[in-house]
């Protein structure tokens, strides 16, 4: 059967496959339009898990917040490297995500990856087909959305390099200043947590045991009374352990002889909730 130019034409933009792929599947169906796009979905769908285990060093952000600054939702997708972020169906792919999470309010990496993307697809089934197109390995890779009831306002950055990023929900006096300028620092000093207590008891455990260790064999430390050196040891504790992990007791990126929660509490606010985007963050 011969397989017109039209045909192949119309295929390739249902499916967003190379023109050769389209005219093969087209001949194989024997010019059946709908058999074609299911061996297109399948070739896909075999092209995503041959690259399912390749590394995602790089990705795209997009945030949506809304017009009284009480709600926003961010969405980071995950792929290999910068040239393909910059594509228009990869582009596309997570504004449409962004869109999605935003109008159904979902809140978790599970739920976004189930969600109906139209015409019979999940989220993620839809990213395995653009895996497919495209030839490179990609994943939803994290979403937050967060919500401010009264005083307050949820802020959104994303850097330059649009995978790096962070989203903050901030509670008392804030017009939204307040809340990029935190996730500014989010995206500068890496935060794992908002307070001490999120931090897992034995961690803190084997920070001191590390750092007993390291004054025993400190010859300068040898002789100083006990409760000295067990003063020290808490000051190490209180800035290299939690004052690199703990957003509240982090150095402000801009005055860092003052914590973050100190700098907010000048400005009449405080955190509530944060989340900071970076691929393997």
């Amino acid at each position: 059967m011969e397989i017109s130019a039209k045909q192949v034409m119309e295929l390739r933009q249902a499916s967003g496959m190379p023109m050769m792929q389209c005219k093969k599947a087209l001949i194989e169906a024997d010019g059946d339009f709908e058999k074609a796009m299911d061996s297109l979905r399948k070739l896909g769908l075999k092209t995503a898990e041959k690259r399912a285990g390749r590394a995602t060093g790089d990705g795209l952000l997009a945030v949506r917040l809304a017009d009284d600054g009480k709600t926003g939702t961010m969405v980071l997708v995950l792929c290999e490297t910068e040239p393909v972020k910059n594509t228009p169906k990869f582009v596309e792919y997570v504004e449409k995500l962004a869109d999605l999470a935003d109008a159904q309010g979902i809140d978790s990496l599970e739920a976004l990856c189930a969600a109906d993307f139209g015409d019979g697809e999940t989220a993620e089934s839809a990213l395995r087909a653009l895996v497919g197109l495209i030839g490179e390995n990609m994943q939803i890779g994290s979403v937050a959305r967060f919500t401010v009831e009264g005083d307050g306002a949820v802020g959104a950055y994303i850097h330059n390099d649009r995978k790096q990023g962070a989203l903050v929900a901030i509670k008392g006096k804030d017009d939204g200043q307040v809340a990029k300028d935190v996730c500014q620092h989010i995206v500068f000093a890496k935060p794992a947590v908002l307070d001490r207590t999120a931090i897992d008891q034995a961690e803190v455990d084997k920070e001191l045991t590390f750092l007993r260790e390291q004054i025993a064999e400190d010859a300068s430390m040898q002789g100083k009374p006990e409760q000295a050196i067990e003063g020290i040891i808490q000051g190490r504790l209180n800035k290299n352990f939690f004052g690199q992990r703990v957003l509240n007791e982090q150095g402000w990126y801009r005055e860092d002889s003052k914590q973050v929660a100190k700098v907010l509490e000048e400005r009449g606010c405080s955190i509530q909730d944060f989340k900071h985007f970076a691929p393997g963050a």
